[in-house]
């Protein structure tokens, strides 16, 4: 896989080393001349252009065409989106990804400015305290259409507000399905009549507006 990542700060740098120890092709593009030498003493087989990767001219000697994935880690918010934007619709880049430097400006990384997945510190943070503190118990396995949607794995207590009922009296909203129940080495597939039972494995698909709905009628009451 062949991968352009435009910042060489910190965190494009440290990413081009680790994608580049695991087998990627990757360049990286940088216009500062001062961190282009930093980064060639500490990279030295790093391949490396200097120049600016909003810049077309930049990105063809970069060999965008070719690139199967784009990451856009620069210091500035608008020249990560204008670097997405190039690589999906010039280009035709399957894959971009954009570092969000400040969370007032999260909202304008979407598919129409040419962003596939964006990443804030911020909103991670927050994330991770959310199911940690906020959500206890439940686990978030997978992220699915770019985070709209959780599967996740839940297991019942005994201070559950489930124990007991029948999962059809469980008022789940819509956008929470239940996937399946491991009890003890029993998988069962649950039906409306299934009655849940302390110890439970639950796992189910959720939007994520539904989290805390789905925490509430299985979790812990508290």
């Amino acid at each position: 896989m062949y991968v352009v990542i435009v910042g060489g700060g910190k965190v494009g740098s440290y990413l081009a080393r680790m994608l580049s120890e695991s087998g990627y092709e990757v360049t990286l593009v940088e216009e500062r001349k001062e961190q282009v030498a930093k980064v060639q003493e500490d990279q030295p087989d790093l391949n490396i252009i200097t120049g600016d990767g909003c810049e077309p001219d930049v990105l063809d000697v970069a060999r965008m065409l070719k690139a199967d994935a784009v990451v856009a880690a620069t210091g500035h918010d608008e020249d990560n989106i204008v670097v997405c934007m190039l690589a999906k619709h010039e280009y035709e880049v399957p894959h971009t990804i954009a570092r969000i430097n400040n969370p007032k400006n999260e909202w304008l990384f979407r598919d129409s400015f040419g962003v596939d997945i964006s990443l804030s510190n911020t909103h991670m943070i927050a994330k991770i305290l959310q199911e940690e503190i906020a959500l206890g118990d439940l686990v978030t396995l997978l992220k699915l259409k770019k985070g709209d949607v959780s599967l996740v794995e839940l297991t019942l207590e005994d201070t559950s507000p489930a124990l007991g009922k029948a999962v059809k009296d469980l008022a789940l909203p819509n956008g929470v399905i239940l996937v399946s129940i491991i009890r003890g080495s029993e998988l069962i597939l649950p039906k409306g009549s299934t009655i849940l039972e302390t110890g439970d494995e639950i796992l189910a698909v959720t939007a994520v507006h539904g989290e805390a709905t789905l925490k509430k009628a299985l979790g812990s009451p508290k």
